[in-house]
């Protein structure tokens, strides 16, 4: 059943905090120009964790198996490129370093610090980052209780063009609700995809398409907007295929972010049926938002 419970969009607060996982290197330089544009437009500390699944040098060798812990040099050499990274930008930024499974260390870090935004990179180009457009991606999208940001664009400043995927269930309403409290201000498309062709019966398509523009009307009413924040949201249909439909339209939009909601389902579940999420992560060009609905939400 939808949970229709009112949130309270009033004096939102911006996050107080965000969480970059990264391994510093060149690929990683866009989800680090983002995690520093956003800690300046909220005034949000910034914890940049790296996770490394075990010792890599004879010497790390070593002092793993004698039990010993020194800050390494190669440890060393990150927290003097963070500090130089953002000396004189006004950011707290500072750096953690874990050891075991990177999803793991990426979601003890992000409980351990207070409703954090965890930022990600995107890259096709291999190594740590590409590990975030598979199983990694997908488990913490399931796991993290917080928002979690995947960065793929260059960052030109702050987003301006954002939509939210909508089906009229839980997953959605809290993507609608993340995106005006962390971007207020902006203009929001709450874009439908209804998986109808318009080569039918032309009647029947007009009617499917009126149904969910009211659907898509009633659904806001349910989220019980204030005025200012509902007169920035632009409704807007699709048809056909769910990932086509959102993808063509970001690119012809020039959408810079899009917020999707993610249901909580089991990992064999997910197996067997995959899940929009997913393949829209692949496949868009632009930054995502994913949000996780309550479990057991529709």
């Amino acid at each position: 059943m939808e949970d229709k419970r009112v949130t309270d969009h009033t004096d939102s607060p911006a996050p107080q905090r965000l969480l970059l996982a990264t391994d510093l290197c060149t690929r990683c330089d866009r989800p680090l120009d983002r995690a520093k544009q956003l800690a300046a437009e909220w005034q949000a500390s910034l914890t940049i964790v790296m996770v490394r699944d075990g010792p890599g040098t004879p010497e790390e060798v070593s002092s793993w198996l004698d039990g010993s812990d020194p800050v390494h040099a190669f440890e060393q050499a990150a927290r003097n490129e963070v500090a130089a990274e953002f000396a004189g930008t006004g950011v707290a930024a500072t750096l953690q370093v874990v050891r075991g499974d990177v999803t793991d260390g990426i979601v003890q870090a992000a409980t351990a610090l207070t409703d954090p935004v965890v930022i990600i990179g995107a890259s096709r180009d291999g190594g740590f980052q590409q590990l975030f457009l598979g199983s990694t991606a997908t488990r913490l999208a399931q796991e993290l209780a917080q928002p979690l940001l995947v960065v793929r664009q260059r960052t030109r400043g702050s987003y301006a063009r954002i939509l939210v995927a909508n089906d009229f269930g839980d997953a959605a309403r809290r993507a609608l609700d993340s995106a005006i409290a962390l971007f207020p201000g902006r203009l929001i498309t709450l874009m439908h995809v209804l998986e109808v062709s318009p080569a039918g019966p032309p009647a029947a398509y007009a009617g499917a398409m009126h149904q969910a523009q009211l659907d898509s009307e009633g659904f806001l009413d349910r989220c019980a907007l204030p005025d200012d924040a509902r007169a920035r949201i632009d409704i807007v249909i699709g048809h056909g295929d769910v990932p086509d439909a959102i993808a063509g339209y970001v690119a012809a939009a020039a959408t810079e972010l899009v917020v999707l909601g993610v249901h909580p389902i089991s990992a064999l579940a997910r197996v067997f049926t995959g899940s929009y999420s997913d393949e829209l992560l692949r496949r868009l060009p632009c930054d995502t938002l994913l949000v996780r609905a309550a479990s057991g939400s529709a």
